[in-house]
């Protein structure tokens, strides 16, 4: 439920980062099939499985990227499970929208809009992997212009809104090109990251494992080579350079110019790549670019115009691979039968006062990101949890793209002075009572209100003015005998 309003935007927090350390396992703890390959479109998946699970393997990665105007969830989902059928762990790059010959720079209204739709799609893995977008050390990936100091922001509030919707999501990034040159639509890879250092310290903590592209440059020529930069182990740079602790890395793009190479040294370069990569435990999955090029990418093409293999095709399937054993999704339906109980048994609210100190740190951040807070209230004998909506932004946004209540047993809109608000259920996922408010007292509920995303939405206003409003699952009021004149208390 959300004011009704001509645009809606803000973002909501996130479970601790410490929990969802734990959430996320380290995919080199399993037996792993580092072999992948690099798709353009979801409908590539069976022979990306052909050629990712060939010789021996099995589990093997694909990438796939996602762009902001084709949130089709039953495509997406029938990408998911073929992956989960033919044992493929996806790697999900979210994309800016393109524009004429460039590609819009990210908003955090975007990173909802994906949380919040990649979040319902049942996924095969338990570690969900999202790369944050792509290359954005040239300007035509980012709007035109090139801003380390942006895509900084926004992987800290993707870190944020991804969280919250699941504590599986494991971030990638930052997916330079490392071949660029300081030029006016470019930043070179070395100076790129260190500007992303320089405005915030913090910023490799917010990826859960790193993404390259480490092609063997200049011109995708070159031998691979151990300890390069460009090259195919460029990746060695970020941790030596910021001497970072050593987290997953995803090479999502590599390979050569099938133009430039001759056949025999295209077989010698992947098997050579192949076995550095293979010997270095930081590396996890190698994606090479890319399974069907067509006119677009031809010399990279993994395959040719008939279907069949092309050398760098033919020299990865026969590389020996293994068979990985990725951990399963978990089963989530005993997972929201519980979620959905604790709104109507109180558990979150005793859960939320084991750790309140961790819920006080956790507004603090929710403050400066602009976010709603979280707070404990008393409704008649029942204590909950919920966000309090305090601005015209939060106003707006109210319970809006969520399909759970992740942590949360509603949402309290406080108003600065009696009114008669408008509501409506417009892009609301989760049915609602609504109950109204004045001077801290119940004055009327709104049962079972359900989501509504037609034209001419219904809109919803109490019969009197009110100064507060409180937003519970539908079926909370009549479980929990909610009455006109309750009290409303705010307990922290």
């Amino acid at each position: 439920m959300k004011i009704l309003s001509i645009f809606l935007f803000t973002f909501t927090l996130l479970l601790s980062s410490s929990v969802q350390a734990h959430a996320l396992y380290d995919p080199a703890s399993v037996p792993n099939n580092k072999m992948g390959v690099h798709i353009l479109h979801p409908s590539e998946v069976e022979d990306a499985a052909r050629l990712v699970n060939s010789n021996g393997g099995d589990w093997g990665y694909v990438t796939v990227p996602i762009q902001p105007v084709d949130r089709d969830l039953l495509k997406w989902q029938d990408f998911m499970k073929k992956c989960k059928d033919l044992h493929l762990i996806p790697l999900i790059r979210i994309t800016t929208i393109p524009n004429g010959g460039t590609w819009d720079s990210a908003v955090a209204s975007d990173l909802v809009d994906f949380a919040n739709f990649l979040n319902e799609l049942e996924w095969p893995t338990e570690n969900r992997y999202i790369i944050l977008f792509n290359e954005v050390n040239q300007s035509r990936e980012w709007g035109g212009v090139v801003d380390p100091r942006k895509y900084t922001d926004i992987v800290k509030n993707a870190r944020i809104i991804f969280k919250e919707r699941s504590e599986h999501f494991f971030l990638l990034g930052p997916a330079l090109d490392d071949a660029l040159p300081d030029s006016t639509t470019s930043m070179s890879a070395k100076r790129y990251l260190s500007a992303m250092y320089t405005h915030d310290n913090s910023v490799w903590s917010y990826f859960d494992g790193f993404a390259t592209h480490s092609y063997s440059n200049p011109g995708f020529a070159q031998p691979p080579r151990k300890n390069t930069f460009p090259g195919i182990t460029s990746y060695s740079y970020l941790f030596t350079q910021y001497k970072l602790a050593d987290k997953p890395v995803f090479v999502t793009e590599t390979g050569w110019d099938q133009t430039k190479v001759s056949e025999s040294k295209l077989r010698e370069y992947w098997n050579t790549a192949w076995g550095i990569w293979g010997s270095d435990p930081r590396v996890v999955a190698i994606t090479p670019f890319v399974l069907n090029g067509g006119e677009s990418f031809p010399i990279h093409s993994l395959t040719r115009s008939d279907g069949s293999l092309s050398v760098s095709g033919q020299a990865i399937s026969e590389i020996i691979k293994i068979k990985g054993e990725p951990k399963p999704a978990p089963t989530e339906s005993k997972n929201e039968e519980t979620s959905d109980s604790s709104h109507l048994s109180g558990d979150l609210a005793h859960s939320y006062k084991k750790v309140r100190a961790l819920h006080k740190l956790e507004n603090i951040f929710r403050v400066i990101l602009g976010l709603p807070v979280k707070s404990l209230i008393t409704l008649g004998t029942h204590e909950l949890v919920v966000e309090m909506a305090q601005t015209p932004a939060q106003w707006e946004k109210g319970l809006s793209g969520r399909s759970t209540l992740q942590g949360i047993d509603g949402m309290l809109f406080v108003f600065p002075h009696y009114h008669i608000p408008l509501f409506w259920m417009k892009d609301t996922h989760i049915p609602l009572d609504m109950i109204w408010v004045k001077d801290n007292q119940v004055t009327q509920i709104t049962e079972n209100v359900q989501p509504n995303n037609s034209a001419t939405p219904p809109t919803y206003s109490p019969s009197q003015v009110v100064d507060t409003v409180l937003e519970v699952p539908a079926g909370w009021s009549k479980a929990n005998n909610l009455q006109i004149g309750d009290t409303l208390l705010l307990n922290n």
